[in-house]
């Protein structure tokens, strides 16, 4: 019995701990600036592109689901102005939609399709020094029909919501 009690408080004593939350700027402050819609519209490309949905505002939804993510988190502080905060910088680069599945059928009508919202971040510390520069790319699959068909307005509801969560998470997470 004396033995198991030794190995358990070894055991327990250098076991390593593990958490969802990140830390690297907890306690922080952030100023997030508002969402720059860089994607052309009018361009040749989008003109043959084959589809012409294309998220209304993207800019101005993913800017504020992007505010409620760090308000949900927590961990850095949402201000308008401070000199000692960190200021996060959001570009909307591209907006594409793609077929991944078509009916088995003759007819090949499309039964799938994936939404991708591509965007680069900039992580600014208070003294200029930036901190991060990346892409991330929020994704959302959909289904045209069967039971877990949804429209294609729904699925860019979440694709802003997917890129939010990942932007929130490149900035609160380093691994």
């Amino acid at each position: 019995m004396i033995r198991f009690l030794i190995l358990s408080a070894v055991f327990l004593s250098s076991a390593c701990g593990y958490t969802t939350r990140g830390s690297i700027y907890a306690g922080r402050k952030i100023i997030i600036q508002p969402v720059v819609n860089k994607i052309d519209v009018t361009s040749i490309d989008r003109e043959s592109s084959g589809y012409v949905n294309f998220p209304i505002l993207v800019e101005n939804k993913l800017t504020n689901e992007i505010v409620s993510r760090f308000n949900i988190d927590g961990q850095l502080k949402v201000v308008s102005d401070d000199p000692d905060a960190l200021k996060l910088s959001c570009t909307v680069n591209g907006y594409t939609k793609r077929t991944l599945r078509y009916d088995e059928g003759t007819d090949g009508t499309v039964k799938e399709q994936r939404l991708n919202l591509d965007t680069s971040i900039k992580l600014v510390g208070p003294d200029g020094e930036v901190l991060m520069d990346k892409t991330v790319v929020g994704q959302s699959d959909y289904f045209l029909t069967g039971t877990g068909a949804k429209s294609e307005s729904a699925a860019q509801a979440d694709l802003v919501t997917d890129t939010a969560r990942r932007i929130s998470e490149a900035v609160l997470e380093e691994w």
